[in-house]
């Protein structure tokens, strides 16, 4: 299968609800500079990874650095999903996860880049280990 590196409006977080159930019930853990929040559950219609980048004003007061820095995150993002897709649509797993911004400083895109894949790998250690302890099977059609 061609790889694609896009960020579709599928792939988006979106919605009030979504958003709070996600920071309500997801666990997280730090790849500095960012945290993610994450939750994991059966595969349904919709897309199988959903991601909300999240840059708080606390942290940079500028909406000029708070729209750099999650420009940077979504292209790093764009970038390096594809192996983490591979794995959410192979173990059958609807995935939402958000990106926030620790520190309160703009970093350059290489070491934000090296960051979210570092947490993407990380992410995907948490759901093969999800995976196995759940016990998700795949449904096949059984043929006598």
């Amino acid at each position: 299968m061609e790889q694609r590196f896009t960020f579709s409006k599928q792939e988006k977080l979106s919605g009030e609800t979504a958003v709070n159930e996600l920071f309500l019930k997801g666990a997280s853990f730090i790849v500095y500079p960012i945290r993610v929040v994450w939750t994991a559950s059966q595969a349904d219609d919709s897309s199988s990874l959903q991601v909300l980048m999240s840059v708080p004003k606390k942290k940079l007061k500028h909406a000029v650095d708070r729209n750099r820095v999650k420009r940077l995150l979504r292209e790093a993002y764009r970038l390096n999903k594809n192996s983490l897709t591979a794995v959410t649509t192979e173990q059958n797993l609807q995935v939402r996860m958000a990106f926030v911004w620790i520190p309160a400083e703009v970093f350059y895109f290489s070491k934000v880049e090296k960051k979210v894949f570092d947490a993407l790998e990380k992410m995907q250690k948490i759901l093969a280990a999800y995976a196995a302890e759940v016990k998700i099977t795949i449904h096949t059609p059984i043929s006598d």
